[in-house]
Order: C-alpha cells, then sequence, then structure tokens
C-alpha cells in the first residue's frame, strides 16, 4: 500500500501539488471552512482510481485532465455525487456515535474527549461499509458497474483485509495527524498573518488528502482483486 502510494505521488506530483495549490488559494480567498478541500480530496481519490486502475499519468502539461488516456471523459459528477453520499453516512454514523455516548451518560461537560469518542464509535462503522461497497467509487471511476448488488459482491471477497486496510492506512494516518495539530496547538483565524494561514491551510490540506488518497489505492486494489484484474 505505501510503496505503491509513494511511486503514484512520484510519477503524479504535478496532480497533487496543483490540488493542494488550488484548496489552499480557495479556502483563504472563500473561507469555506473545509467545503473545498472535501471536494477536491474527492477529486484526487478519482483521479488515484484511474492511475491505480488505468494506468493514467498526470504531468505538469496536464494535471488536472478531464479526459483519459482512451479518450473517454473522467466521470467528474458521477464520481463526486457518490462520495459526497459516503461521507453523508460517514457523518451519520459518528452523529449515531454520539447519540449513543449521550444514551451511555457521557456528555460533553463531563467528559472533554466526547468528540474523539464518538469518532472512535464510528469510523469503524464507517470502514466496515466501505469495505462492503465502497467498490462504487473505483468502478464510477473507470465507469464499470456501480449497482449496490455489484458492490456487495466485491466486498464480501475480502472483507476483513479491507477493513484492517483502511484501519491501519488512511484512519491510522488521519488519526497522526489530528494529533499533530492538537499538540503542536498551531491554528491560525483570520486576523493571522498571511504566510501563517497559508502555511496552516497548507498543512491541513495536506492532513486531508494523503488519507484520502491512501484510501483510494486501498478500495483500486481491493477492486481489482474482486475483479481478478492487475494493477495497471
Amino acid at each position: 500500500m505505501v510503496p505503491e502510494t509513494l511511486t503514484l505521488l512520484r510519477h503524479n506530483i504535478a496532480h497533487y501539488v496543483i490540488v493542494v495549490v488550488v484548496v489552499v488559494m480557495l479556502e483563504l480567498m472563500m473561507q469555506a471552512t473545509g467545503i473545498v478541500t472535501l471536494v477536491f480530496a474527492g477529486l484526487s481519490m478519482l483521479y488515484t482510481h484511474r492511475m491505480v486502475q488505468l494506468g493514467e499519468v498526470h504531468g505538469w502539461a496536464d494535471p488536472l485532465g478531464t479526459t483519459g488516456k482512451d479518450g473517454s471523459k473522467v466521470p467528474v459528477v458521477g464520481y463526486l455525487l457518490r462520495f459526497l453520499a459516503l461521507f453523508m453516512v460517514l457523518m451519520l454514523l459518528m452523529a449515531g456515535g454520539f447519540l449513543a455516548l449521550g444514551v451511555s451518560g457521557i456528555s460533553p461537560e463531563a467528559d472533554g474527549a466526547f468528540a474523539l469518542w464518538g469518532i472512535a464509535v464510528g469510523t469503524p462503522l464507517f470502514c466496515g461499509l466501505l469495505a462492503l461497497i465502497g467498490s462504487v467509487l473505483p468502478a464510477c471511476a473507470e465507469r464499470a458497474d456501480t449497482s449496490l448488488s455489484a458492490a456487495l459482491k466485491r466486498g464480501r471477497k475480502a472483507f476483513g483485509r479491507d477493513v484492517l486496510h483502511l484501519l491501519t492506512g488512511p484512519v491510522a494516518v488521519g488519526i497522526a495527524g489530528m494529533a499533530l495539530l492538537a499538540f503542536t496547538g498551531w491554528q491560525a483565524t483570520p486576523d493571522s498573518p498571511l504566510l501563517q494561514r497559508i502555511a496552516y491551510q497548507t498543512l491541513v490540506t495536506v492532513l486531508t488528502l494523503v488519507p484520502a488518497i491512501l484510501a483510494a489505492v486501498i478500495l483500486s486494489r481491493a477492486y481489482l482483486r474482486a475483479e481478478s484484474r492487475p494493477s495497471a
């Protein structure tokens, strides 16, 4: 997983650098509070799927090309709709985790780690759901069968392994990133110096994109295994 991801980053560094630059600029200009970052995380997952499955490479001449090497259009809208739908499921699962903690008697006032416990409840459930039906994303990336029945058939083949990979890959990296920000206490406000805001937003963007890229690699590999295909 990690070696393959590093290879993708090296061969497609133009794509990822441009995404980071665009996200940082738009977030600072629009004060979008993460919306732009979320959308571009989905886009990077889409392009990462195509890099793994179709062998596409995005250099400086065309870092965000909308046409694949076979001449087909990159399914940006269809993919983002599915990505955002899964993200909403994640939010619902985390909200369910908060409610479960509230019912158990734990409250934000009584426990400062309330949010972290809610994430701890919702995230493993989401990883299970993603391992089960998440192949709709790599399937959509190459315009294959995105039905839930096909996804379930693929997801059952290596469910446990895929859940483990998601937990030890993107989830672990995401938690490490949050811990880094919490430990350093670093933050930036609209009143902070411009360079500080740029540096902080760049770090947040990278800490968001890296788990998303890892998740895309894991889902693509699981999809290719289920379809009995090698990586491109």
